[in-house]
């Protein structure tokens, strides 16, 4: 794992890697689970609400041509934004809009190096919320030292960047330009973009019901986490990612920058959201393993996908299903 170090900053240096299949392989690790049985991810429950709610006084005519994407800004303060004005965003906006009904969000983080853009080209969740009736959120980050774009997943210690105030102004925006549940939004993200899944689960735990981390860079955030409410979360991890390690990298080797290793990560969400029973394995097929802590406050579930031998990408299936699709079946089963 590569650094460029700073004093008061550290860039992560990781590439957008979208759609690549796990190799095979298997790590062994030291945390216990209970005996192993078989799960076909088909055969996960589904939630009620799987399509958009009726919205009552919500009449809003979309601003944007529904099937379509495009770019939003919402103001910014300069001194936390690296001298930016407004900060930007992608929505792409359902097929199947209406503007009588409210609709489900789904924030999708790009990686160190990568874009909404190109996010949006590669993850497959436009064409999911097409499907699925929801609208798809690809915030834009800030850029780095290095031209890079990148997101301050562990707070303002990066750069000065506040981040929490930039997802608040555009989900105020978003609830005042659509109509919107606010009682299901929810977000994921690959890398960087999965630390700051693991962000916004910490700092906006009352507007984000549920998230999806992907191969997070996992660092101890700068205020700490002190979540409002359980938090249900779905993480996906390969096994040999040499990037962020499944395994962490330890104070020992990097005393500054430590990561924690990702079923310690887990268990720290799983004590917070008051689990009592887990980790268990719920899946298996040789290529995924399936993790999950249960009998949790408010059902805020935590669930794991450790794809054996996988490197840092992003798993185009799990099971038989896309990616896309198991993480949005896991956000169905919860709202606020």
């Amino acid at each position: 794992m590569r650094y460029l170090r700073r004093p008061g900053r550290i860039i992560l240096l990781v590439s957008l890697y979208l759609c690549c299949m796990a190799v095979t392989g298997c790590l062994t690790s030291s945390t216990h689970v209970s005996k192993s049985t078989s799960v076909n991810t088909e055969h996960q429950p589904i939630s009620a609400h799987t399509t958009p709610q009726n919205a009552g006084t919500c009449t809003k005519a979309s601003p944007i041509k529904a099937g379509t994407t495009k770019n939003q800004s919402v103001p910014a303060q300069p001194a936390v934004a690296r001298g930016q004005n407004y900060r930007t965003y992608l929505v792409h906006v359902p097929a199947l809009y209406d503007p009588k009904k409210s609709f489900p969000v789904v924030i999708v983080f790009h990686g160190h190096g990568g874009s909404a853009e190109s996010t949006e080209q590669g993850t497959g969740f436009s064409q999911l919320a097409d499907k699925e009736h929801f609208i798809a959120v690809y915030p834009q980050g800030l850029r780095d030292d290095n031209q890079l774009f990148m997101w301050a997943s562990i707070g303002p210690f990066d750069y000065n960047i506040d981040e929490t105030a930039f997802m608040n102004t555009m989900l105020d925006k978003i609830t005042k330009d659509f109509c919107v549940d606010t009682q299901r939004v929810y977000a994921t993200g690959f890398s960087n973009g999965g630390g700051m899944s693991g962000f916004v689960a910490c700092q906006l735990s009352t507007r984000i019901a549920a998230v999806a981390p992907i191969a997070g860079n996992y660092y101890p955030l700068q205020a700490g986490c002190y979540p409002k409410r359980p938090v249900p979360l779905l993480e996906i991890h390969g096994s040999n990612d040499s990037t962020v390690p499944y395994n962490g990298i330890s104070a020992t080797v990097n005393p500054q920058w430590p990561l924690p290793p990702v079923l310690d990560w887990l268990h720290d969400w799983a004590q917070r959201n008051g689990c009592t029973k887990g980790p268990e394995n719920f899946f298996h097929d040789g290529e995924t393993s399936g993790l999950r802590w249960t009998n949790c406050r408010q059902d805020a579930t935590i669930m794991h996908y450790r794809i054996e031998g996988g490197e840092h990408s992003i798993p185009a299936m799990i099971g038989n299903q896309p990616t896309q699709q198991v993480i949005w079946n896991f956000f169905k089963l919860h709202s606020l």
